[in-house]
C-alpha cells in the first residue's frame, strides 16, 4: 500500500487532515505564546491598556517563534515535507 503526498504532510495524505494538523499546530503554538506574554508584561507591572497591548505584541512574536521551532522540528523528524 503506497502512500500518496498530497498536502506538505507526508503520512496524511487527506487534505483535511492537512488543515486539521495545521489548525492544531497555531493553537499548540498560540497558547503558550499568549500566556508566556501575558504572564511576563504582568511582572513588568503593567495594567490595563498597555498590559493589552504590549501582551499582544509580545505573543505574536513568540507565537511566531514557537511555529517556527515546531515546524522545523516536523521536517527533521519527516512528518513534514515543506
Amino acid at each position: 500500500m503506497s502512500v500518496r503526498k498530497r498536502g506538505s504532510y507526508v503520512h496524511f495524505p487527506s487534505s483535511m487532515k492537512f488543515y486539521f494538523l495545521s489548525v492544531l499546530a497555531i493553537v499548540v503554538c498560540a497558547v503558550p505564546g499568549a500566556y508566556l506574554s501575558w504572564r511576563g508584561m504582568t511582572a513588568l507591572g503593567l495594567s490595563g491598556v498597555p498590559l493589552a497591548l504590549a501582551t499582544v505584541v509580545v505573543a505574536m512574536i513568540l507565537t511566531v517563534g514557537l511555529f517556527a521551532l515546531l515546524s522545523a522540528l516536523g521536517r527533521a523528524l519527516g512528518i513534514t515535507n515543506e
